[in-house]
């Protein structure tokens, strides 16, 4: 949510500092929308890529990234240098919410796994609404001063790398041993409902 909400309160000032940019009316407002964007289309490779390798590792390589990423529209000069700048945060993003995700997954099960989903959803509304105001408070010294926040993940970096514990790889099932079918449809009419909800809440806060 750090990326998603955190720059809202100061595209203003940002159409501002690019005035002599065409199409900045709508590029500044795809600066704010591009990593939702990455982070859908980046996930399913996420996914794939911490299976194939390891979920912490990946969890600690895709903080320093996002660190790195997230603040670099500190010193960069052009929009459409911001524009890539954030489409990296997105596919860092989409890495860090599926570690994040498929380590509950690894770690719990049961009520106790659904108990980490649900607050995990808690946290993530609470942080939306935070961000917004913090973002809101720092823009007042500057446009470029709430990126500054994108930092925080280098300081989850080694925590992650020391604290995380690599779940065991789950044995591969035996040899013409068929695994359950996905339930397409459940998996659609999901994705549907959060195609539309991501839509109503970029347009809010973009309009």
């Amino acid at each position: 949510m750090l990326g998603a909400v955190l720059i809202a309160p100061v595209l203003p000032r940002m159409r501002d500092a690019f005035a002599s940019v065409s199409g900045v009316d709508v590029l500044v407002p795809v600066t704010l929308t591009i990593p939702a964007l990455f982070i859908a289309v980046a996930a399913p490779f996420a996914g794939a890529l911490i299976d194939r390798v390891d979920r912490k590792g990946v969890l600690t390589v895709a903080l320093i990234a996002y660190a790195v990423a997230g603040t670099a529209p500190l010193y960069l000069a052009s929009l459409p240098a911001i524009m890539i700048s954030r489409a990296v945060v997105g596919v860092c993003e989409a890495a860090i919410i599926t570690c994040s995700t498929t380590l509950i997954g690894d770690y719990w099960s049961g009520a106790r796994r659904t108990r980490y989903l649900s607050l995990q959803t808690m946290v993530t509304a609470l942080a939306a609404t935070v961000f917004l105001a913090l973002g809101g408070a720092l823009g007042t010294s500057g446009w470029r001063t709430p990126f500054l926040l994108c930092g925080v993940a280098l300081l989850l970096a080694p925590l992650a790398a020391v604290l995380i514990r690599q779940p065991t790889r789950p044995a591969r099932p035996r040899s013409g041993r068929r695994l359950e079918p996905l339930p397409w449809r459940q998996m659609l009419r999901l994705c549907l409902v959060t195609l539309v909800g991501s839509v109503v809440f970029y347009v809010l806060i973009v309009l």
